[in-house]
């Protein structure tokens, strides 16, 4: 059973990361607890989103979200309920967590120049994920951290070069 706290707890996350949020759409992928898991979802997103379900086989997932271009899946373990993809990426951002998304244009020395940031900050990075669509375009690091990202920071991350967003996950 998927935990409803959690579950309001992405979804707010992601609302607060969607600049755009009309038109959201949260496709239902589980076979138990669906109405949960939607009411849970609607609300977190502030009230108003499309909701359909789907009838295929899916192991952890248990929703996806569409708002304005972007996709977040939202999937759970026995361990916790968590974000496990964004658009191409995959991650694992659980309720709660502290952190930062880079979004940048893929290339050499991203992982080293956020976390040479991170540390002289005294943030210790406890998980770190980088994807990309291919070599030279579009991609996304994930840290998450066990000290909070503060506005300073973040900032100070996205003067780098080709980083095009920086957001805090609190």
């Amino acid at each position: 059973m998927s935990n409803r706290e959690d579950l309001l707890e992405l979804a707010r996350l992601i609302r607060r990361l969607e600049a755009e949020t009309e038109n959201a759409s949260i496709s239902i992928l589980s076979h138990e607890n669906r109405d949960e898991i939607a009411g849970a979802l609607t609300e977190g997103l502030g009230g108003s989103a499309a909701v359909q379900t789907s009838s295929g086989e899916y192991a952890n997932h248990l929703a996806i979200i569409r708002m304005g271009a972007n996709k977040y899946t939202i999937a759970q373990d026995w361990r916790e309920v968590y974000i496990s993809e964004i658009n191409y990426c995959p991650c694992r951002i659980p309720p709660g967590s502290h952190g930062l998304l880079v979004y940048h244009i893929d290339y050499p020395g991203v992982i080293y120049d956020v976390s040479r940031i991170l540390a002289d900050n005294q943030i210790n990075i406890s998980k770190l994920n980088v994807s990309r669509e291919q070599k030279g375009k579009n991609a996304l690091l994930v840290s998450i951290t066990d000290e909070e990202i503060s506005s300073e920071v973040a900032a100070a991350i996205e003067t780098l070069p080709q980083i095009t967003k920086v957001f805090s996950l609190k």
